[in-house]
């Protein structure tokens, strides 16, 4: 079966779609939409996997593309196309689906740097990444509530849902960025020097450290794979 991936990117520069496709294997079609510039949601019909990226903009607030991207994460779950969620994306899934009340602003502050992550569960659910494990974060808000049925697959740090899996609707969110190698993470935080640190994180410490594992691989793949393997498994 060929994989067809639409990504609907959130970012306001345009940035994460590039670094979307870097993680797709080879032989994946993939579309994209910037969503933040108005354009148009296509149909999900056509397409076998549905993800959707960060964003520097809050879930918390209301952006004007908020109802289209609802009606497209509504239409998936009910046809059973699957839907990753990074970031923004990942509370976008919650919000459109529990409403506002499913995400917040952390009261903790911001979350960035190479922060340690903790898979929950026995066996974890992503063996390739190992129980513990650094990848990039970058957030102010977190989700608080999840769909029926889903489970929290991985914790820590100050958000407690860093990733969940809802095997029936076919989602999976995770609020960090599996999206970053060290180089692209490293110079996402020396941009943003300034708003870092005047939110209480050490930039250089940051760019000291870096990640303990091959985030976009592992992640990108599990999704793929996993939910592919779930919708074969499901056909008559």
């Amino acid at each position: 079966m060929t994989l067809r991936v639409l990504v609907l990117d959130y970012s306001s520069d345009r940035s994460e779609t590039d670094y979307f496709r870097k993680w797709l294997p080879q032989g994946v079609e993939c579309t994209s939409v910037f969503v933040s510039e108005g354009c148009d949601v296509p149909s999900p019909v056509p397409f076998t996997h549905i993800m959707h990226t960060g964003s520097s903009l809050s879930i918390c607030r209301d952006a004007p593309f908020i109802p289209e991207a609802a009606s497209l994460v509504r239409d998936c779950v009910e046809l059973g196309i699957p839907q990753f969620g990074v970031c923004y994306g990942h509370q976008l899934l919650c919000r459109v689906l529990l409403g506002p009340g499913a995400v917040r602003r952390n009261p903790a502050g911001l979350e960035a740097g190479w922060l340690e992550i903790t898979q929950t569960g026995e066996p974890p659910e992503i063996p390739e990444a190992g129980r513990k494990f650094r990848v990039l974060q970058s957030h102010f808000d977190e989700v608080v509530d999840l769909p029926e049925g889903s489970t929290i697959v991985m914790t820590g740090g100050l958000t407690r849902i860093q990733g969940f899996i809802n095997r029936a609707m076919g989602l999976f969110g995770i609020q960090f960025h599996p999206e970053f190698d060290r180089d692209g993470g490293n110079a996402l935080f020396l941009e943003s020097r300034e708003l870092l640190e005047s939110n209480g994180i050490d930039v250089d410490a940051a760019v000291a450290s870096g990640p303990s594992i091959d985030a976009g691989t592992i992640f990108f793949s599990h999704f793929l794979r996993y939910f592919s393997r779930r919708m074969m498994e499901s056909r008559p």
